[in-house]
């Protein structure tokens, strides 16, 4: 998937047309992207040439922006409780869920 792609998924997930969160969202495709590769390869040799995030992970990539955005402005909460409403996140922010979900690679010392 191009970033165009990706932006337009999180897009339509998130339920936007217009675009006012282009930008913020843009910039979370790009940290998530970075994370996913910084932890999917960091154990292993020659990760700093890898410079996009593996075909099997661009899900990943938009869910985790699509969890990070939702939850904006919460972030590292991970149970809030008003007036008898009580909400609880799975993730408490974007990294949380990019480390459920990315599996590590080891390289051999």
């Amino acid at each position: 998937m191009t970033k165009a792609e990706k932006l337009a998924a999180v897009k339509a997930i998130l339920g936007f047309s217009d675009t006012t969160y282009d930008t913020t969202i843009e910039s979370y495709i790009d940290m998530a992207g970075n994370e996913i590769i910084g932890w999917r390869f960091s154990y292993a040799n020659g990760f700093d040439a890898i410079m996009d995030v593996p075909r099997e992970y661009e899900m990943t990539q938009v869910n985790a922006v699509v969890a990070g955005f939702s939850i904006r402005g919460a972030e590292g909460q991970s149970l809030h409780e008003e007036n008898s409403i009580r909400r609880t996140f799975k993730y408490e922010d974007m990294l949380a869920y990019i480390r459920a979900h990315v599996i590590p690679i080891a390289g051999v010392i």
